[in-house]
């Protein structure tokens, strides 16, 4: 069994690569775009900055080792890199069908990138989430709400449609961030519940006894 930094690493790689191939799909997109201008769409979306979180998250890992003070910021990546991919399959991916290098770097953002985090954090040390964690989990996509929100004032664009108050009356789009954050701090939850469970589970394991020194 590879160790959960050889994971980390393996896994930063291939979701730097998704990335950068996004990236330079963007510049195909926006044709005659300046840099700046193509920068700034590409980091409007909450897909992109949470595969960066994630990156940044097993990078840390891959340099530093399995250490456990990284347990809230995996529990916040966790929780949102796997909300992007059930929200991906189950509100945007019927809206369009991608196709070569576009279907390479979809399918790593949003279903490989959850699916292997997700692998590398069972195989954590746990334990150490508490349950107000959740409230913290919560917090990276309601900043993302605001941030898409005043950044789409200023250009009048929106990544997604359920945030877009042009098509979207305010109570309609007030209630669809209420239930996104209700459903993230439930899967926040879900996380930390989890994470005990493995926690209780290796407590009850029997550990490896000593072996004998030698006379």
């Amino acid at each position: 069994m590879p160790s959960t930094r050889t994971v980390a690493s393996i896994g930063a790689i291939l979701t730097f690569a998704a990335l950068l191939l996004q990236y330079w799909l963007q510049f195909r997109a926006m044709p005659g775009a300046s840099p700046l201008a193509v920068t700034w769409r590409y980091f409007g979306y909450f897909t992109i900055l949470t595969n960066s979180l994630v990156c940044v998250t097993w990078t840390v890992a891959a340099r530093e080792g399995d250490g456990r003070h990284r347990s809230i910021l995996e529990g916040i990546a966790l929780t949102n890199i796997v909300m992007v991919g059930l929200m991906y399959h189950l509100l945007l991916a019927g809206t369009w069908r991608p196709e070569g290098a576009q279907w390479v770097a979809d399918f790593i953002v949003h279903t490989v990138t959850p699916i292997l985090f997700a692998v590398y954090w069972l195989a954590r040390p746990h334990g150490a989430l508490k349950w107000w964690n959740a409230v913290t989990f919560m917090e990276w996509p309601l900043a993302y709400c605001i941030y898409a929100l005043v950044r789409g004032a200023f250009d009048g664009w929106y990544a997604y449609w359920f945030l877009n108050p042009a098509t979207t009356s305010l109570p309609i789009l007030a209630l669809s961030i209420l239930a996104q954050s209700v459903a993230f701090i439930a899967a926040g939850l879900g996380v930390i519940a989890l994470d005990k469970k493995l926690a209780a589970r290796a407590s009850r394991s029997p550990q490896p006894s000593a072996s004998p020194s030698a006379p």
